[in-house]
């Protein structure tokens, strides 16, 4: 995402059966060109594989707790992180937003609590339910029955219940300055690059003007970690900015018309 100061970006739509080993293989790829940190982004992730979770948060951390599931009939389940094979030495910054669930709650937050990387982006689903499935009428039907909850490394509950308030810690928050909510007219904008960046073409990703808020609130991060000054604006062109912006006629009803490229600003109301 960033060549010149190499900085990888991986994002996961889902947590599948082999989401764990092209991970491993995009990893690779990218430490062979020199990756010095890493973007991974998991928003509109609804989830998926457990097993997947546990072993992709297992990749980035070298000990301790990775998720633990508890309920009120069941035993505690723990699940460790293991050295072998780990990627560390480089900074990280995990995306998130309001669509991403269940197995990327997991990561987030395991990444979060033992300080392997900084969550940027908006408060995550909360949907840390277990939930077992049993055949019903020799498979013609199913019952879905939900047993326990996960829990993160710091022993807080994921899930949101019914009657959790805005208030009550459930699912993972960005960390401290890093949220950064979209609106729904933001948030579409997002979707609509996102859908054509996927649209794989020999003539490579279309060209776009489109800025990703979240995702350049984690390219500074990085950079920072990585000892690169921010690039400060010209003090001749802020200037002539605010020349322009002060000229620009004010109307009753509150609306600007930028002289420079004819743009609309709505008014902002607090």
């Amino acid at each position: 995402v960033d060549p010149e100061h190499k900085i990888g970006y991986i994002r996961l739509s889902h947590f599948s059966r082999h989401t764990a080993a092209e991970l491993r293989t995009a990893l690779d790829t990218l430490k062979n060109e020199g990756m010095k940190a890493l973007v991974l982004d998991l928003r509109f992730n609804p989830g998926g594989l457990l097993s997947q979770a546990t072993e992709i948060a297992d990749m980035f951390i070298e000990e301790g707790r990775i998720v633990s599931t508890k309920g009120r009939n069941v035993r505690e389940q723990v699940w460790e992180a293991k050295r072998p094979g780990t990627y560390s030495g480089f900074p990280m910054a995990v995306l998130v937003n309001r669509a991403s669930g269940s197995a990327s709650e997991i990561v987030s937050a395991c990444l979060q609590d033992h300080d392997r990387a900084i969550v940027v982006g908006e408060r995550t689903w909360g949907k840390g339910s277990v939930q077992n499935v049993i055949e019903l009428e020799e498979g013609a039907s199913a019952l879905k029955l939900t047993t326990a909850s996960y829990h993160r490394p710091s022993g807080k509950n994921i899930h949101r219940f019914p009657n959790a308030k805005e208030t009550d810690e459930w699912g993972v928050m960005p960390n401290d300055g890093y949220e950064i909510k979209m609106s729904r007219e933001e948030m579409l904008n997002y979707q609509n690059y996102r859908e054509s960046r996927d649209v794989l073409s020999d003539k490579g990703p279309p060209q776009s003007d489109y800025v990703d808020p979240q995702l350049a609130k984690a390219l500074d991060y990085l950079k920072g970690q990585l000892g690169i000054p921010a690039k400060a604006e010209k003090p001749k062109a802020a200037a002539e900015k605010a020349d322009k912006a002060a000229a620009a006629p004010v109307p009753a009803d509150g609306i600007r018309q930028r002289a420079d490229s004819g743009e609309v600003r709505l008014p902002i109301y607090s």
